[in-house]
């Protein structure tokens, strides 16, 4: 396992074996050796071969493959599972197209597709993340590779597909004799499948030793920090999780004038006796249209059933569940993203009477979603590419028509710091920024409005562990 935090170079590492760095990159010194058990028993020097050598194109997928970390955008959506896992086969062995299709579907199998033949035929946006992850498995796994590289092949993954996923890992290499390079970030994974652990800083390697010294032993003190921010079950309450690095100056003064406008509008509203937010027996049932033999049925498919709970003001509630279980759609119905089949949704506003939250219309829906907003899952996909932070950010103030451009360039400048990043960062793009300062900036988008409920949609499942505690 090689472990670190986002930027400490382990995936640059995975992209130099295979050869895979972008144009800017180079290998200035240094060897890989690969010592193929398949072969005649030499060892290779991948970082002195030519990019055009045929031999790297005869290792590179053949006997070497990667599980890429993110499995929507490792697979191509416009070709079927069956063709992208078929390809390296077709590419790296002679083999007639029958037999190909079977050795897909005996690989299919062998990854717990529950139905192989199926799985051939499916497209990516079909399947779930688990299965996704699953079809780059096999495909990586469709030569018998003798090395695999994982980068981060769990991260996107709720836990208990998590546990499926390592596990499945773990008897292939057991079956297959494979070597596997596991890249994560993940402590608890690297305890679950590593023999041999090297710690990643900034490039540098900061320790390396087999799999129980590290973990009865750290000596690094980077790698106690790292196993301090792991959240645990035996945490007292109110504890902090460590932080790598400590917040500056500007950014608790940020805090502190946010708090202050925070404070001074919950004292000018008055406080409301009772739940802030109050949901009961919620339903959202869809529409899935299926074809056969007989034309298209339309089926009802029941993603929330009777969900009720209720939330106090200043509280932090948490809904858990693994992927399908309606976490999602239950804050889409709250935000009224989505509409509900039936049931109830209660929010006690601070300046009025409670509002019943599935009849708002027109200006009062508008005012609602105001004052309740959301920090999403994905922080590649929730912030527009196009638009640079400055925009993102002002949009909110420009939908709900606050602030004159001089205060909002000070309301921004705050916004920046209150989550940790330089004001001066205001004029880049979202590309320029790491999965966590993405985050940071969902987070600075959602507290613009100063809302009343802030609803946070697995805002840390992107996220590395140190940056984890962070946000």
């Amino acid at each position: 396992a090689l472990v670190g935090e986002s930027g400490s170079g382990k995936s640059v590492i995975a992209q130099t074996i295979l050869r895979l760095l972008p144009k800017a990159g180079r290998i200035d010194r240094g060897r890989i050796l690969f010592r193929d058990p398949a072969g005649d028993g030499g060892e290779v020097d991948i970082a002195a071969l030519r990019a055009s050598d045929p031999l790297l194109r005869r290792l590179r997928g053949g006997r070497m493959s990667m599980v890429f970390q993110e499995p929507m955008s490792a697979l191509s959506p416009l070709h079927t599972i069956g063709d992208q896992v078929e390809e390296a086969l077709r590419l790296h062995r002679r083999i007639g197209a029958a037999a190909a299709r079977e050795a897909t579907h005996e690989v299919l199998g062998l990854v717990g597709f529950p139905d192989p033949r199926a799985a051939y035929a499916r497209y990516p946006f079909e399947l779930s993340g688990g299965l996704r992850q699953r079809a780059v498995i096999a495909m990586a796994l469709i030569c018998d590779p003798a090395l695999v590289i994982a980068d981060e092949p769990t991260t996107a993954l709720d836990v208990t597909v998590q546990a499926q996923i390592l596990a499945l890992l773990r008897s292939l290499q057991q079956r297959l004799h494979t070597t596997v390079l596991l890249i994560t970030h993940d402590l608890g994974v690297v305890a679950n499948m590593a023999d041999d652990v090297v710690v990643m800083h900034r490039g540098e390697v900061m320790e390396a030793a087999p799999l129980r010294s590290i973990f009865a032993n750290p000596r690094h003190p980077y790698l106690k920090a790292l196993m301090a921010a792991v959240p645990r079950l035996d945490h007292e309450p109110g504890t902090r999780l460590a932080c790598l690095r400590d917040l500056d100056d500007g950014h608790l003064q940020a805090i502190e004038r946010l708090s202050e406008r925070f404070r001074a509008r919950a004292q000018r509203n008055g406080s409301v006796d009772g739940p802030h937010l109050e949901v009961k027996a919620l339903c959202k049932q869809f529409a899935a249209r299926s074809s056969g033999w007989f034309g298209a049925r339309t089926q009802l498919v029941t993603a929330v059933d009777q969900v009720s709970f209720s939330l106090q003001r200043g509280e932090c509630l948490g809904l858990v569940g693994e992927s399908g279980s309606g976490k999602t759609t239950v804050s889409k119905l709250i935000l009224r993203a989505l509409t509900a089949t039936s049931g109830q949704i209660r929010l006690a506003r601070n300046d009025g009477a409670p509002l019943d939250v599935l009849a708002l219309e027109g200006r009062e829906l508008f005012d609602y979603r105001r004052c309740v907003q959301m920090i999403f899952q994905d922080p590649y996909a929730s912030l527009n590419p196009r638009l640079t932070v400055r925009r993102i950010l002002s949009e909110p103030f420009e939908i709900h028509r606050l602030c004159t451009p001089a205060q909002r360039e000070e309301e921004l400048a705050d916004l920046m710091r209150l989550v940790g990043l330089d004001p001066r960062f205001l004029s880049r793009y979202p590309h320029s920024f790491s999965g966590g300062q993405r985050q940071r900036i969902g987070i600075a988008r959602a507290l613009a409005l100063r809302p009343e409920l802030l609803v946070c949609d697995e805002p840390v499942s992107a996220l590395d562990v140190s940056v984890q505690a962070q946000i």
